[in-house]
């Protein structure tokens, strides 16, 4: 897999030779079976497409302190083994945490080559989470560019989510994680 810093993408792009890619966005701590769906879309979407995620190094300030559920390296390895191709990873710098998600999108539009976008319902981004994911879909369409809004998936009455699953780990559900996780933490 190609992994590309979120600087270098906004001087050069991404080396796709003119293809188009097949996007989703999100932190994927524990690439758990609601990022396996959104990973999936992209990887199936059109064959012709170059499968990419961007996301980050680490994620919000306020998880910071937050029990990861992988590292970095092994986070690449399980999108790789999902078929991921391209990893756009952008550090939560403060000066990106200021930035608006319309300013994001427009970034994303310019240098990442979409041809399809997938994202969760819960989606949102921006500074102050100012974008949600039905105004992400409107803004992409108006390049002409689809945009899969991708449901929850749900384990019991509730969405799986990694703040659940550490709560489940931290707690001694590991059975409970791994389901959720859909693999063995062991």
């Amino acid at each position: 897999m190609l992994v590309i810093d979120w600087q270098l993408f906004q001087k050069n792009g991404l080396p796709t030779k003119e293809k188009k890619t097949s996007i989703t966005i999100g932190v994927f701590d524990g690439v758990h079976r609601g990022h396996q769906a959104l990973i999936n879309r992209i990887v199936s979407h059109n064959p012709d497409y170059i499968p990419a995620v961007v996301t980050f190094r680490d994620s919000s300030k306020e998880e910071k302190h937050a029990l990861n559920i992988q590292t970095f390296e092994e986070r690449i390895a399980a999108l790789e083994k999902l078929g991921v191709e391209i990893m756009l990873v952008i550090d939560f710098t403060d000066s990106f945490r200021q930035m608006p998600g319309r300013e994001f999108l427009e970034l994303l539009l310019k240098h990442g080559s979409i041809g399809f976008l997938a994202v969760g319902s819960n989606f949102r981004c921006g500074h102050n989470l100012d974008t949600a994911a039905a105004a992400i879909q409107k803004f992409f369409a108006s390049a002409a560019i689809p945009v899969e809004i991708v449901p929850e998936v749900m384990e019991g009455s509730l969405p799986i989510s990694s703040s659940r699953i550490r709560t489940a780990i931290a707690s001694g559900d590991l059975p409970l994680a791994e389901v959720m996780l859909g693999r063995s933490i062991s």
